[in-house]
Order: C-alpha cells, then structure tokens, then sequence
C-alpha cells in the first residue's frame, strides 16, 4: 500500500503527465483510474470500537489492607510548594517538612527568595513558631487558626501529620464503624454526625473526605503518584485540599520525598539562643 505521505507527490506527477499528453485521452483515462485507485488505497479504515472495561471493584477487605498499609508509614521528609486560596486572597510558600506520626510536625517556611519566613515545630495540642525576622519565638496552644498564619495551612498539626501520610486522623481507624459505600469507598462513622469517607484506587488511597452534619468540611485528593527515594515504593506528588464551608483551597506539590527517615527528636523542639524573645501566642 502507497503511504498517504507520498500521494501529494504522485499527485503533482501525474498532473504534469496529463498536460504533456494532450489530446492523447485514452492515457488521461487511464491516469484517472490511476487516480482513484490510489485514494482508494491510501484511505484509512476505521477500527472497531473498543469495548469498555468493567471499573474494578475493590471488596472492603482489600480497601482496609489498603488503608492499613498507608500505616506502615511512620515518617516523612519533603519539600513543599504550598499554595493557599481563601476568596480572593492567595498565599505561596515553599516549605522543608519533617513529619513523624502521629502528632510531630516541623516546617521550614520560606518565600519565593529562599529567605526563612517561619520555623514551625508542633507535638499534640503544642506549637512553636520562630519569626527570625522579628527574632521572636511564640509558644502556645495549637489552632487552625494560627497554623494557617504561620504555615498557610488551615489544619490541626494531628490532622496535617495524617493526611500527609495518606492515613486518617489518630483514633479513627480503631473507633470509627466501618461500611462499604459504593465500589470503591468506605465510611468511617464516628457518630451520627461526624464520619469520614475513603475512596481508594487500585493500591492506594485517592481521596478522603470529612462530613459534619451531612455536610463536606473538607477533603483532600491525591494523585500523581511516582517512585520515591526509597526505590520502587510509590508515593502521590500532588495533594488537593478543599474547604467547601469556608472557600478555601490548598495545594500541596512534593519533592524529593522520603519515606520513614530517621527523626531526631530535637529537630522537633526549637532552640532558644540569646536575644530571642518568648512571647505566649495568647499575646498574639
């Protein structure tokens, strides 16, 4: 079969052809056989439709394995491009994280110069942030509030360690009843009111969401997923906060991941040097 590349050429050839002949029409007939043939030949045939595959159904046993597995991950190391939308409002950082479930957090937060915004460290219900242009260190009880002032993210420190590591909330998985919700899902009934609903992939976690009410306080989505640094584990490179109630959205960019590093204890607790100032963030 003449490619499709090459018919234009013949084309113009044969075109040439016809007017060097003249009155000669027998050759001009068969030239237009010619013709015809070649389109004939260089048309394509369309393929037969492809059937669709059935989506996969997970059963809610292999959705808890996947769920229980996201807990074999203890810790993690990454750096952040962090960008918040509130309204109008929008806020970019990039930040150096250090993660270690269920309850420590520190993030280094920087601007788009690479100067040192922030240092944020948090243990439980705890918080420190040092503010090296101010030389200041505030201490004090943890807040969404205040965690999103220092770090652009609206989250409780417990809440951002779990969902960073694709896992739910402390207590959650233990306490919560269980039921399979559609293919994919699962509900996590902590009460009449407050449940959080999982929906997995073929090996992981893609989305989890939290209702209060009958309503969406938030969820996150994850995706592109890739090798870490740890070889062929794979971890998701993007995750997508949503705030329905308060309009807000945050996305979350990782590099350089790294799965369940050894963390000093210390790099969670901020060293106090000479000439900065302690002021309880009640102060604030």
């Amino acid at each position: 079969m003449i490619s499709t590349g090459r018919v234009p050429a013949l084309v113009h050839s044969i075109v040439l052809s016809l007017k060097g002949m003249g009155g000669q029409t027998g050759w001009r007939v068969s030239i237009l056989a010619g013709l015809i043939f070649l389109g004939t030949g260089c048309a394509r045939v369309s393929s037969p439709p492809l059937e669709e595959m059935p989506a996969l159904e997970l059963s809610s046993a292999q959705m808890l394995e996947i769920m229980e597995s996201s807990y074999d991950h203890t810790s993690l190391q990454a750096l952040a491009e962090v960008h918040l939308r509130r309204g109008n409002d929008k806020q970019s950082s990039t930040q150096a994280l250090h993660v270690q479930a269920p309850y420590k957090l520190r993030a280094e937060v920087y601007n788009f110069m690479g100067q040192l915004l922030v240092m944020l460290t948090a243990d439980g219900a705890g918080l420190e942030a040092y503010v090296p242009s101010r030389k200041v260190l505030y201490r004090g009880m943890a807040t969404r509030g205040r965690m999103e002032q220092f770090a652009y993210v609206p989250l409780m420190p417990a809440d951002m360690v779990a969902l960073l590591m694709l896992r739910l909330p402390p207590g959650v998985l233990q306490l919560a009843q269980v039921e399979k919700k559609g293919n994919n899902s699962l509900r996590f009934i902590l009460s009449a009111q407050q449940e959080y609903v999982v929906h997995f992939g073929i090996d992981q976690v893609e989305r989890i969401a939290y209702h209060e009410l009958g309503q969406e306080v938030f969820s996150i989505a994850y995706s592109n997923v890739s090798p870490t640094g740890n070889g062929a584990e794979k971890f998701p490179r993007r995750m997508d906060l949503v705030m329905p109630l308060q309009d807000m959205e945050l996305d979350i960019e990782l590099e350089d991941v790294q799965l369940n590093p050894v963390i000093e204890p210390a790099l969670f607790e901020i060293e106090v040097t000479a000439g900065i100032e302690i002021v309880p963030l009640e102060d604030l």
